[in-house]
């Protein structure tokens, strides 16, 4: 997800991802139609599919990505350690696509 070629929002949502049974949770740092920067507390294999659980409000989105790249990082403001995990959206519903554009035109 290093070519960025649409706006992010700098959006902090609570996601649960899944992967061959295995469920992690973690913290969106921001969004877009096409992709997540999420920070979890596992390394995801790159190049594996994830089904991505989204809860906005009264709303939840079920995404499916691939991992693009996952990392250990240091939160520099905490100085806490985590895992940095860029996911590219393989496949959406149009409510989420409908969401991400409210929130782009309220920003």
């Amino acid at each position: 997800m290093s070519n960025r070629n649409e706006v992010r929002l700098d959006k902090k949502l609570l996601v649960n991802i899944g992967k061959d049974g295995f469920e992690s949770m973690g913290l969106t740092s921001n969004i877009s139609k096409n992709g997540l920067f999420v920070a979890t507390t596992e390394i995801l294999p790159v190049d594996s599919e994830v089904s991505i659980l989204l809860g906005v409000a009264d709303e939840t989105f079920n995404l499916k990505g691939k991992v693009m790249w996952s990392k250990e990082s240091t939160d520099e403001s905490t100085g806490e350690a985590g895992v940095a995990t860029g996911i590219q959206i393989i496949d959406a519903p149009p409510q989420y696509l409908a969401f991400v554009e409210k929130m782009l035109d309220n920003s």
